[in-house]
């Protein structure tokens, strides 16, 4: 699983930079769905394709609801891509990734009352520290970004940390014990997720609104070849390190998109605070994922 983890923290880190990019060439409404549909047209070759034959015993898993595939849509997809886009526009870009630093902290808890068991000290201190790590490294980035209303624009961030938070305790919980092929069981939920994204993309382009082919390209990118295993690996992890685990992984994307943000070119160096953030980012990540091995393997 630790490969798979380092592999969904890179391919995360690389959305940052290439929606930063299609967003020079189109609105927000439009890469929101474009990115998204792409994904869902990616998700639906991969079930196509995926050979045919019985799935073992251990592989079925029982079928959605249809109330469970759109609590899924509107939390995973719709709500948490809307919440996302206002708090930005509200508050700046900067704020919301600082409230979206907290998940981990939540789902830990969540998890804790639900399941009515007190988790591991070692994966509360690693969680605590991770999060300090992150709002430290994310603090020295407000100076100068805060948008018109900070304080609605805080709201609506928390609200989309508790909507993929939600999603991601959910999504484990409905799919425990799940070991099939994981495309067919996230693309009804990016299917149904899509429609109200697509609907925000056309009154984008009922306004005037238009795609160039520079972001045309980009979006095939970031929803095919991107956010495709993406999604494959995120979901994976979700089911076989739970959602807290999955949540602590999103704290290293900041930091990594900073320093390749630096070396691109694309940003300043991060200062001596901000190293500081990573550093007790990834002392705090390597503490849970050590202590989770240890488990495993004992």
């Amino acid at each position: 699983m630790i490969w798979q983890s380092a592999a969904l923290v890179v391919l995360l880190a690389s959305t940052w930079l290439v929606v930063q990019a299609s967003l020079e060439g189109a609105s927000t409404g439009i890469v929101s769905a474009g990115r998204t549909a792409f994904t869902v047209l990616g998700l639906l070759a991969l079930t196509w394709w995926s050979p045919a034959g019985p799935a073992p015993p251990a592989a079925k898993s029982t079928a959605y609801r249809w109330w469970q595939v759109a609590l899924l849509a509107l939390t995973g997809v719709t709500a948490y891509t809307v919440l996302s886009t206002v708090a930005i526009s509200l508050a700046g870009p900067v704020l919301p990734s600082l409230a979206l630093s907290l998940t981990p902290a939540v789902v830990l808890i969540a998890e804790s009352v639900m399941l009515r068991t007190r988790p591991p000290a070692r994966t509360v201190v690693g969680t605590v520290v991770a999060v300090a790590g992150a709002a430290i490294y994310t603090i020295p980035r407000l100076a100068g970004t805060l948008g018109t209303d900070v304080a609605l624009g805080s709201l609506v961030a928390l609200a989309a940390m508790f909507s993929m938070a939600f999603y991601g305790i959910y999504f484990s919980r409905t799919n425990r014990g799940h070991q099939g092929p994981m495309a067919p069981r996230i693309l009804p939920i990016f299917a149904v997720g899509t429609v109200p994204l697509a609907a925000w993309a056309a009154a984008d382009l009922a306004s005037g609104e238009r795609v160039g082919w520079t972001a045309l390209g980009l979006l095939v990118l970031l929803g095919v070849v991107i956010y495709v295993p993406v999604y494959l690996l995120q979901h994976r992890i979700l089911l076989t390190g739970g959602p807290s685990y999955s949540a602590l992984l999103g704290l290293a994307v900041p930091p990594l998109v900073g320093v390749s943000s630096a070396l691109l070119q694309l940003a300043g160096t991060p200062s001596p605070v901000q190293l500081a953030g990573m550093a007790l980012t990834l002392a705090g990540m390597a503490l849970v994922i050590r202590g989770k091995f240890a488990r495993q393997q004992g």
